[in-house]
């Protein structure tokens, strides 16, 4: 049986290790908030550099924090995001163009923020499937400064030198190659800086999936025949039939036949063509003439790519939509005559894919 007093001796120690215990955490705690405080200074007390900080519409406290981090404005990302949620900002961050420098700490980086920014910018959405006209009047109406004339010279004769426009045949425009987006785009850009812009996002997106065409195929066509795809196809399980089918009647040297390229050739962009249009007679017109079209017919989505380069393996030859924008698909002509009896021109009663 132990005595009273060695108790208490053991219950002194555990005391002083307590307090030692709580002496550690004090430390460290003081320590934590020292590190935090550094992280939240200025990057550099001399010779700050100055940047332009892009804040794009629907853009995170989180992708705004790692984009200051590198370009240097602050010296942490996840300490700023912390004090950049404690003082509000990510309630209330503003879309447009500022200036900020690494001689800037956390507090000043967060009140510019909360200021007006040094340049406006405004939100120009190209549409996926969109020629190059439909994208020139967005432009227009958008308020960034530049018509819709501006636009279409640079992509008629702009100087570009991206790889993948290399095999463009000689007179081509840009069509195909304007990759759909939405861009936030400062006022007084120019138009060469917005179709560079939409370049740079297709070599982004766009350029790697188009490094292993479809054998006997170019880039290019390839951009043509995803141009087609997407004109051709409203749901995403249709793009590779359509590509199949496609690839299908070039290699049994058929006409493709498709409503698409004849309203592209005919600059019409809201109605399908009549039985007369199609029969007038323009390079676009695959019902008259064979092979692909001399250009794109749209600026397809990366989707519509990516079918173009992998097409489904079928035998199918044609196709034709229903009422609800479905495609049906058949091996022979008697099989595609019955399809348009059936489904040309029919009412839609259930719009979303099965």
């Amino acid at each position: 049986m132990s005595s009273p007093r060695r108790r208490g001796g053991r219950g002194l120690a555990c005391a002083f290790a307590v307090l030692a215990l709580l002496a550690v955490l004090v430390a460290a705690g003081g320590g934590v908030v020292l590190y935090a405080r550094a992280q939240l200074d200025a990057p550099a007390s001399t010779h700050a550099h100055v940047v332009s900080v892009q804040v794009r519409s629907g853009e995170t406290l989180d992708q705004l924090a790692d984009d200051l981090a590198g370009k240097g404005v602050i010296r942490s990302s996840f300490w700023f995001k912390w004090f950049a949620r404690y003082k509000g900002l990510a309630d209330h961050l503003q879309v447009g163009q500022f200036k900020l420098d690494s001689g800037m700490g956390a507090s000043a980086v967060v009140a510019r923020l909360e200021a007006a920014p040094d340049v406006a910018t405004v939100s120009v959405r190209f549409q996926e499937g969109w020629t190059a006209k439909q994208m020139a009047r967005v432009v227009a109406a958008s308020g960034v400064g530049v018509t819709a004339d501006q636009y279409l010279a640079e992509v008629q004769s702009g100087n570009f030198s991206e790889p993948f426009l290399a095999g463009r045949p000689a007179g081509a425009s840009l069509e195909g190659f304007l990759f759909p987006d939405t861009y936030q785009f400062p006022k007084g850009t120019s138009a060469h800086q917005i179709v560079q812009k939409q370049l740079d996002d297709f070599a982004h997106r766009v350029d790697g999936v188009l490094q292993s065409p479809p054998h006997g195929f170019t880039i290019y066509q390839v951009v043509v025949v995803a141009s087609i795809i997407e004109r051709e196809a409203q749901f995403a399980n249709d793009r590779p039939l359509v590509a199949s089918a496609i690839y299908n009647r070039l290699a049994a040297g058929m006409n493709l036949q498709s409503d698409a390229t004849v309203e592209y050739g005919l600059g019409l962009t809201n109605r399908e063509p009549s039985a007369d249009e199609l029969k007038q007679d323009t390079p676009y017109n695959t019902y008259l003439h064979g092979g692909l079209t001399p250009t794109p017919i749209s600026n397809p989505s990366l989707a519509s790519l990516q079918a173009a380069v992998s097409p489904a393996r079928t035998n199918y030859l044609f196709w034709v939509a229903d009422g609800c924008g479905h495609n049906h698909y058949a091996t022979t002509a008697a099989q595609h005559e019955q399809q348009n009896q059936q489904y040309l021109n029919s009412p839609c009663s259930s719009p979303t894919p099965s």
